[in-house]
């Protein structure tokens, strides 16, 4: 064989060889276990059956030890004594599993490998063997904060190799720099001038490291704070109360712990409790009423908005007085004066026939408003008045019914001017009068004796003509007045009613007039007759 015209090929296995001989058959380079648990070297490899040996070193960086050699043509291992109980080799894929772990096996892992031709492979791998997470706890400076005024550090401590991270409920805590602070390591939080609801997560610490991680029970941190939102209510809500009534009187704030609540009244303390009742008030509860919230841990006082009561008496047993009952149009003044049985009326009202009374010439309000006076009343002040009082806490009224004596006036008489012999009429005479008149008749000057607005002729006759006077009296006023009515009693019948008296005159002169001239015509035609002769 020419050894020259072989030399290209085998330069070019070489090569080929000196590549394969530096490719690593492990997966990673690196890789971590944890004490006590396994670890497994991974490879790449998925056949042994053209290798001759594996072996498996370990360099902890003081000294060399082949943890297991395989040969694959025998199917012979060979286990260093100190591996004999930890390790587990598969013959197929090369890997080596190693546990449990100590902190010694920590190092340097090497893969040999030479081929049946005489090749070898070579992967080299570092350990990392890491403490286990255990005994994570969250301590705190101090036992209890004040809001604003407590700087808190929380400490997380744990066993194992691990780093930090801070959780506040699910939401990672990230320090500003300026409020919330951590430290280098991670392991430190410092809250400063803590708010409630800084640690109302709560807060929790985790320890992990590339392989697991612990996390801590559950922190909460109290808090002291406030008071604050300091609300007062009372019940009935109005400013104004009545006598005789009762207040409830209620006192809330938002503290940690719960405020202490006292009441003061003008100033002075009165109660030490979160709600007051008051029962049948007086005006000696009239005043200035507030609460005040006290937190024993913040050692802040918080008063509330003052409330100012006054307490009234309800007006009652309104009444209407009048300085005289009787009263006599154009002559009479009276003074009407509204005052109640109890209580203090702050407006007063007046009203006629339910419409608002309104001051004029005759008629006078006090500055008060208490007394009405009219002067020289006139039939129009008759009517209904009332007075309507009011203060903060109710309104009363009264009624009074106001008479006005006057009259008579419009003296008239209602009855046929004509009627017939024996027919029946009536003779009415009516006055408008306060109280109602009484009545005297005269018949052609000759007093009647009747008393009656209602004068009634049964049958008339002829003596029933004539002129009737009816004088009406008001037996208060002393005043008097009179009217006539003329009545005809006629055997002809009755006259028309729809002609006046001078009609009806008229028309008796006519007929007069008519008979006079047809007896003169009658007289004329008959002297005539004497005097001139016939023609015959």
């Amino acid at each position: 064989m020419d050894f020259y015209n072989l030399r290209v090929p085998l330069l070019i296995l070489a090569a080929l060889g000196g590549f394969c001989s530096q490719a690593t058959p492990l997966l990673s380079d690196k890789t971590n276990g944890v004490v006590g648990k396994n670890v497994t070297f991974k490879t790449s490899i998925t056949s042994t059956e053209d290798y001759l040996t594996v072996a498996w070193k370990f360099n902890n960086g003081q000294s060399i030890v082949t943890v297991i050699t395989y040969i694959s043509s025998k199917d012979t291992k060979k286990i260093d004594p100190s591996y004999a109980s930890r390790i587990s080799f598969n013959t197929s894929t090369c890997e080596l599993q190693l546990g449990p772990l100590m902190k010694e096996d920590a190092g340097e892992y090497t893969l040999n490998i030479v081929t049946n031709v005489g090749d070898s492979l070579t992967g080299v791998v570092d350990l990392e063997v890491l403490e286990p997470v255990t005994d994570v706890k969250i301590s705190s400076n101090i036992p209890e904060a004040t809001e604003f005024d407590s700087t808190v550090v929380l400490t997380c401590s744990a066993k194992g190799s691990f780093t930090y991270k801070w959780l506040n409920g699910s939401v990672t805590l990230v320090g500003d720099d300026t409020h919330i602070k951590l430290n280098t390591a991670g392991n430190e939080l410092t809250i400063t001038e803590v708010r409630r609801t800084d640690l109302r997560g709560p807060i929790f610490c985790i320890a992990q490291n590339a392989l697991e991680s612990g996390k801590s029970a559950p922190f909460n941190l109290t808090v002291s704070y406030g008071p604050e939102k300091i609300a007062m209510t009372q019940t009935p809500t109005d400013s104004f109360l009545k006598k005789g009534s009762n207040l409830t009187l209620t006192c809330s704030a938002d503290s940690d712990p719960p405020a202490q609540l006292r009441w003061m009244f003008n100033g002075v303390e009165l109660l030490q409790k979160a709600n007051i009742t008051i029962t049948n008030l007086e005006e000696k509860h009239s005043g200035n009423y507030s609460c005040v919230a006290y937190n024993a841990k913040t050692n802040r006082n918080v008063p509330s908005p003052v409330a100012l009561l006054t307490v009234l008496e309800a007006l009652s047993g309104t009444n209407i007085s009048s300085s005289t009952s009787l009263l006599i149009a154009g002559n009479s003044t009276v003074n009407l004066t509204c005052s109640p049985a109890a209580g203090i009326a702050e407006s007063v009202d007046w009203l006629k026939d339910s419409k608002p009374l309104i001051a004029g010439e005759r008629v006078f309000l006090s500055a008060n408003k208490k007394s009405l006076t009219i002067v020289r009343v006139v039939k129009e002040d008759a009517g209904d008045y009332k007075c309507l009082l009011k203060n903060k806490v109710n309104q009363d009224e009264a009624s009074y019914k106001m008479v006005i004596n006057y009259g008579p006036e419009n003296v008239k008489i209602n009855a046929k001017k004509a009627v017939k012999f024996e027919e029946s009429t009536e003779i009415l005479c009516a006055a408008e009068s306060v109280p109602p008149s009484t009545y005297t008749w005269k018949l052609n000057d000759t007093v009647m004796n009747y008393s009656q607005a209602r004068y009634v002729i049964e049958k008339a006759k002829a003596t029933d003509s004539g002129t009737y006077t009816c004088k009406a009296i008001n037996p208060i006023t002393g005043m008097a007045m009179n009217t006539t009515h003329k009545l005809a009693v006629t055997e002809i019948g009755a006259v028309d009613e729809g002609l006046s008296g001078g009609a009806i005159a008229g028309i008796v002169i006519a007929v007069l007039v008519a008979v006079i001239i047809i007896a003169c015509i009658i007289k004329r035609k008959k002297k005539s007759g004497t005097d001139i002769p016939s023609p015959y």
